[in-house]
């Protein structure tokens, strides 16, 4: 975290911040299969499409010192502040077909666009709309989708191929799992998917009936583990990012986060001994993004919101746990979060949190969000260094070699 500070101190520049600027059966789907024409991947070694040969993507995979780390390169000056706080927001948007709004997001400047099953008819309409969109971005663009095993969460279903569910998969060998983790890499990789919001690191109860349920592993941290660890190298072979969720465990709450904000009880020795130790195998296995969930751990920090707690993100996320990757938000509109506050307000404490992506699940307070932020900057209630932080995480996660070395 220093390193990246001081890095920053020496490259950040820019305006004012009040400046506006195919299924098959279920023996079938773990077969291999080559890439559909088209296909893209910042872990694929490609560069993405849509980049005008402004800011490339590096060809070169991550750097030796771990996720999050690239190798030594170049370290550009940092864009304006306007041009940096859009990039930290990744966005859903309406329409099958490229239209005012999602190309509006992408002229914006947002770092990426979150695809839901609103925007998906069929392989060829999804690889032609990302193209179009992907062709607009100056910077590179994230795609990410959420693409869970099973059919819960499941936005491409029809399209990328089936999974059994992740309970059903943590009762396989792990080289079972992996295969068909890059099975489904692979699949949203050949449709100009960058990243998938998986896997689901959570622990259940032993019964799995909470929220959660067959979206987990496995009622056991070491199934989940290692599920869920050859699941995420899959995805990460097949071409996509894969981000882990929802830190630090969400597994055994009855209470829908979407709805109103869950509150987990467990003793300390029980999350560091069981919900946590996915999400540290995950990480030492080379994890780029964690997504942290809306829901109050009391043993960490009584009173805020995971996503909104500098204990939970900067404390034990980042110092006990030294991940340095993207830290990324669950969706802030949910209720665990709009029941108490604005949408703007929620991104705000987020990023001073140490969240490095926002995610909004619509478009409509996309330009709130960046005037709040924009303000927050000019008030001095967020510093630029913290934006200048989650900015060039957000470009080591996409592979932007623009700003590799910052």
């Amino acid at each position: 975290m220093l390193a990246l500070v001081s890095s920053l101190a020496a490259c950040v520049g820019g305006d004012s911040a009040g400046e506006r600027p195919g299924a098959g059966s279920a023996r079938d789907q773990a077969g291999e299969s080559p890439s559909l024409p088209g296909s893209v991947g910042p872990r694929t070694g490609r560069v993405a499409e849509g980049e005008k040969g402004r800011w490339r993507l590096s060809t070169a995979p991550a750097g030796p010192a771990g996720p999050g780390v690239p190798a030594e390169g170049p370290c550009a000056e940092l864009p304006p502040i306007s041009t940096q706080l859009a990039q930290l927001l990744l966005v859903g948007f309406p329409g099958t077909t490229a239209g005012p709004v999602s190309r509006g997001l992408v002229d914006r400047g947002v770092g990426g666009l979150l695809l839901f099953r609103r925007n998906v008819v069929s392989a060829g309409q999804v690889r032609g709309l990302l193209a179009d969109l992907k062709e607009r971005a100056e910077i590179p663009m994230e795609v990410a989708v959420d693409q869970e095993p099973g059919t819960r969460v499941a936005r491409l279903a029809g399209i990328a191929r089936a999974s059994p569910s992740a309970r059903e998969l943590g009762r396989m060998p792990a080289d079972r799992v992996e295969r068909y983790g890059r099975a489904m890499g692979r699949d949203l990789a050949a449709l100009g998917i960058t990243a998938d919001l998986a896997p689901v690191l959570d622990v259940t109860g032993a019964r799995g009936d909470g929220v959660i349920g067959d979206r987990s592993f496995g009622g056991d941290p070491a199934t989940v583990a290692r599920a869920a660890v050859a699941f995420q190298r899959g995805l990460a072979a097949g071409g996509v990012a894969p981000v882990g969720k929802h830190f630090p465990g969400h597994g055994a709450t009855t209470v829908d986060s979407h709805q109103r904000l869950p509150v987990v009880a467990a003793s300390s020795a029980r999350l560091h001994g069981h919900d946590l130790a996915p999400f540290r195998a995950a990480i030492r296995a080379g994890l780029d993004a964690v997504m942290v969930g809306h829901l109050v751990v009391r043993a960490v920090d009584p009173r805020a919101p995971a996503t909104l707690s500098p204990a939970v993100v900067g404390d034990l996320l980042r110092g006990r746990m030294g991940f340095d990757g993207l830290v990324v938000s669950d969706a802030l509109e949910m209720g665990a979060l709009a029941n108490s506050m604005s949408l703007p307000v929620a991104a705000e404490r987020a990023l001073a949190a140490g969240v490095d992506q926002l995610i909004l699940s619509g478009h409509a307070e996309v330009p709130a969000v960046l005037d709040h932020l924009r303000r927050a900057v000019a008030d001095g209630r967020l510093s630029r260094d913290r934006v200048g932080q989650a900015f060039v995480r957000v470009q080591r996660f996409k592979r932007v070699e623009r700003w590799a070395g910052c």
